[in-house]
């Protein structure tokens, strides 16, 4: 099949297009700045020749990108940490959704590939990640803004629609070209700092080799909707520290700070944003309130029904701490 894919130029994106092109699909490219392509996708060798022009957010444009093809995967979201951007966020990445999987629907395509996140179905106290969990969005601007696209794809898969939804939890593992996606962040911070911090708090993370190798069997007509979890491994923070010490060779162990405190401490962090670092962006009230009650998710179905084996925790750190003392930042 042809299959068009938008956030092509970034970490998962980039990932699921070599999936796609190794199982013998055509891929097209939605991207905004064509040169961005080399860096991204086209240094995991795949052919990047066949691309259009444009915004998610540019009906036009995006029905262009769609004409002669037979399935998309939509990746492409805007992320802003910024409080006076969320209104912008939120109704750029509804648009994109609405432009994106509305045409490809309008048009017949099967199957459309939406790749939501965690952050749309999250909520406290959970024992566990399952792809039915009711959409509640989580506390941040970007949570809200995938909540929104979510409420979006279920009414479409609601009206029969063939449109997948996957949630990837935590996604690491090495570099397409030098992009990394938010999740690198987190290994790159126990790596400069040696401390992995609290009490409850684990890492649910999924390679993100495994997160292309399932958009890739997700590509067959006719199985109409569909939603999978994709958080293969959850690791306690001693997992995390014995993983990570393995891999990097550098001392780590866990300081169990109390993870209110660490709640609390995201929430005074987004008050003095303007203040602090770009290597504090994670540092938020939001991403703490995930980092310390981040349940196990439910991968059986995916497994079950895509026929996915995942790589050990162990390979897909090692590969994540490997790339990035590849560019530098480890």
């Amino acid at each position: 099949m042809r299959v068009l894919i938008s956030g092509g130029t970034g970490f998962i994106g980039g990932w699921t297009a070599k999936a796609i092109a190794d199982a013998g699909h055509q891929v097209r490219f939605l991207v905004r700045d064509p040169a961005r392509l080399t860096d991204g996708a086209g240094a995991l060798g795949v052919d990047t020749s066949d691309y259009s022009v444009g915004d998610i957010t540019d009906r036009e444009a995006v029905a262009r990108a769609l004409k002669g093809c037979d399935a998309v995967v939509h990746s492409a979201a805007v992320v802003a940490l910024d409080p006076g951007q969320a209104e912008e966020m939120i109704e750029t990445n509804l648009a994109g959704a609405r432009n994106v999987l509305g045409q490809a629907v309008d048009l017949g395509l099967d199957p459309i590939v939406y790749v939501s996140s965690n952050a749309a179905i999250f909520q406290r106290h959970l024992a566990q990640y399952h792809a039915d969990l009711p959409v509640v969005g989580g506390t941040d601007a970007y949570g809200r803004s995938k909540a929104r696209v979510e409420v979006y794809a279920r009414g479409l898969q609601a009206m029969g629609a063939p449109v997948t939804i996957t949630y990837p939890c935590m996604v690491i593992g090495p570099p397409a070209g030098h992009q990394f996606g938010e999740g690198a962040q987190g290994v790159e911070g126990v790596l400069n700092i040696g401390v992995v911090p609290g009490r409850k708090a684990a890492w649910t993370m999924i390679d993100v080799r495994d997160l292309g190798a399932a958009h890739a069997a997700l590509l067959e007509p006719g199985h109409g909707p569909r939603r999978y979890m994709l958080g293969v491994h959850h690791l306690k923070l001693r997992e995390v520290a014995d993983l990570m010490r393995a891999a990097s060779g550098r001392k780590v162990r866990v300081v169990p700070v109390p993870d209110g405190l660490l709640r609390g401490t995201g929430r005074v962090a987004d008050r003095l944003r303007r203040f602090l670092p770009a290597s504090a962006d994670q540092f938020t009230e939001a991403g703490m309130q995930y980092y310390t009650e981040f349940p196990p998710a439910d991968t059986a179905p995916a497994e079950r029904d895509l026929g996915l084996t995942f790589r050990p925790a162990s390979e897909t750190i090692r590969a994540t701490v490997e790339g990035l003392r590849t560019v530098g930042r480890g």
